[in-house]
């Protein structure tokens, strides 16, 4: 399912281009899209489009955008409305042992748990929540999700573009 769900999304981001890989990268941020693995998805656009320095860089930066701005959308929507919206919201599939293990995660690293859980599968985003319950200065959470997510990001297309290079080669 997930591997039908990876084909349709970049098929669908490669005839809309760069606005549609931005939406779901939004959405993943947003932890809508959170089963999507961003390790397939964004190499798949930039393989399926043409592997150009240009197109890689821009892939990236957007991608990294779309994500950063999905967590700002979670991040405002605790800040005004509390845990119990980001519960209540059904596309928002976060369970309560999520949500009491990113508080203790962001109450004890603060900023530098949201970079480091932004390096990591699944885990990134759950922090942008008790940001934004605590009211985490909005400067410091985009710098450090920017930071980390296109950190993130640049080390999965290098290392599955020379992955592909190697294997070509």
């Amino acid at each position: 399912m997930v591997a039908t769900l990876v084909e349709s999304v970049v098929s669908a981001s490669t005839t809309l281009g760069l606005p549609a890989l931005f939406v779901v990268f939004v959405l993943k941020g947003a932890i809508v899209g959170k089963p999507l693995p961003t390790s397939v998805v964004l190499p798949g656009y930039i393989f399926a489009t043409g592997e150009t320095t240009g197109l890689v860089v821009l892939a990236v930066v957007v991608a990294t955008g779309g994500y950063v701005v999905g967590q700002l959308l979670i991040y405002w929507i605790a800040r005004q409305y509390g845990f119990e919206a980001i519960q209540s919201t059904r596309w928002l599939a976060v369970s309560d042992a999520k949500l009491e293990r990113a508080d203790r995660l962001f109450g004890t690293y603060s900023g530098g748990g949201i970079f480091v859980t932004n390096l990591l599968p699944y885990v990134g985003s759950f922090l942008c929540i008790p940001a934004g319950m605590a009211r985490y200065p909005v400067g410091r959470l985009v710098v450090y999700a920017t930071a980390s997510t296109l950190l993130n990001y640049v080390l999965i297309v290098g290392v599955v573009i020379r992955s592909v290079e190697l294997a070509v080669s």
